[in-house]
């Protein structure tokens, strides 16, 4: 099994909705991909946590970030089933210098293949890779239940923030290597590429099929 472009077998649903053993491929994104990518993007996270949603819109503009470290995708039969963004953070206190940290996501599973592992062979080889390329910790925003079965922790634990000071469950970290987060503290800076101004994202939704927004219960205030 290649580390650069490994197959992983994953449980997915066959178009008969039936469960299936089909082999997973992860490897990185090819430009031809990037609006399917997008698009799919945009099916996972419709109106999860606000109504719409920004993440396609993210991963279009982390593409050309300098902080990008990881374009991701999940494939079977030649169709895409998956995707993840990862890129570089710094975590900034004044009492040191700025530390480089992993920030993963977007990840996003189409969502006819999602409940399948595929989000998770995505997540692992994601971490897996950024330890091999000499990252302490990775820090993401997500679904406690879902992520601390990788070994996340609600970010306090090491008393980092969010840019703004706060700490609330769904901002979690992860050490990488034993001790990498024990001389880590202050507030995480994103990449500025996470930063959506919504004019432009309007102007680049409408380049995608119609949908009517909802607002549901669970989502964000905004």
């Amino acid at each position: 099994m290649s580390k650069n472009n490994p197959d992983f077998q994953v449980l997915a649903p066959s178009r008969q909705n039936r469960i299936s053993i089909v082999k997973i491929n992860i490897r990185p994104e090819h430009p031809f991909e990037y609006r399917q990518c997008e698009a799919l993007v945009r099916d996972a996270f419709w109106d999860r946590y606000r109504p719409g949603c920004v993440e396609h819109l993210i991963v279009n503009q982390v593409r050309t970030s300098p902080e990008l470290v990881l374009d991701l995708v999940a494939e079977a039969g030649g169709e895409l089933l998956g995707c993840l963004i990862a890129t570089r953070a710094q975590v900034i206190s004044d009492h040191q210098e700025p530390q480089e940290m992993l920030y993963l996501g977007p990840l996003a599973v189409r969502p006819d293949s999602q409940g399948c592992g595929i989000g998770s062979q995505l997540l692992s080889f994601a971490l897996a890779r950024a330890e091999q390329d000499g990252f302490s910790g990775a820090f993401l925003y997500g679904d406690p239940a879902y992520y601390h079965r990788f070994g996340f922790q609600n970010a306090d634990t090491w008393a980092v923030t969010t840019p703004d000071g706060l700490n609330f469950d769904a901002f979690m970290g992860i050490e990488l290597r034993p001790g990498g987060l024990g001389e880590v503290s202050g507030r995480l800076i994103e990449s500025a590429a996470f930063d959506v101004d919504p004019a432009r994202l309007l102007e680049f939704d409408a380049g995608f099929p119609a949908r009517e927004q909802h607002i549901l219960p669970g989502q964000l205030p905004q």
